[in-house]
């Protein structure tokens, strides 16, 4: 595989062991090129602020991906619709689509310091299968309930109680 990428990138001369100084020439020649559009063009950063300091102002540039970013940021928690109570409307639904008899499952929640405790209620036989095999299906929940509470500034776990 890697023979056919130096093919690919030098052709025949790559068999006949002529790579190397065809590939330092091909990169100078570049790099000479790339030397010269790069005097050439001169981008202009966005200014993320004016900071005076010591009566002279300063441009403190910022790149647009960073700007983007936290835009984006800004504007999914501001206009995120998560909520506590959402939270226990979807682990009670996720638990009762997972049992057996799912008038038995009862959800609360509970306020632990500052933490709060979304407790799942069920039958004996039921547990088993919030739970999953090794615990895989109760640790997918908490991990989509501690990320979500997390968007809206809350630490929040999942417990089955039987």
């Amino acid at each position: 595989m890697a023979f056919s990428f130096w093919k690919k990138m030098f052709g025949d001369q790559a068999q006949s062991g002529q790579a190397g100084s065809a590939a330092t020439a091909a990169g100078a020649a570049v790099s000479a090129e790339e030397k010269e559009e790069k005097k050439e063009e001169k981008v202009e950063t966005p200014v993320k602020s004016e900071v005076v300091v010591d009566d002279v102002e300063v441009n403190v540039p910022v790149a647009e991906e960073e700007t983007a970013a936290e835009d984006t940021l800004k504007k999914g928690v501001l206009d995120s619709k998560v909520t506590k109570e959402g939270l226990e409307d979807f682990v009670s639904f996720v638990s009762r689509s997972l049992v057996d008899n799912p008038e038995a499952v009862q959800v609360s929640t509970l306020e632990k310091d500052r933490l709060s405790v979304i407790q799942i209620r069920c039958e004996k036989r039921d547990i088993g299968k919030i739970v999953g095999k090794s615990g895989k299906t109760i640790a997918a929940i908490r991990t989509l309930i501690s990320g979500a509470g997390g968007r809206i500034g809350l630490r929040m776990t999942v417990e089955v109680l039987d």
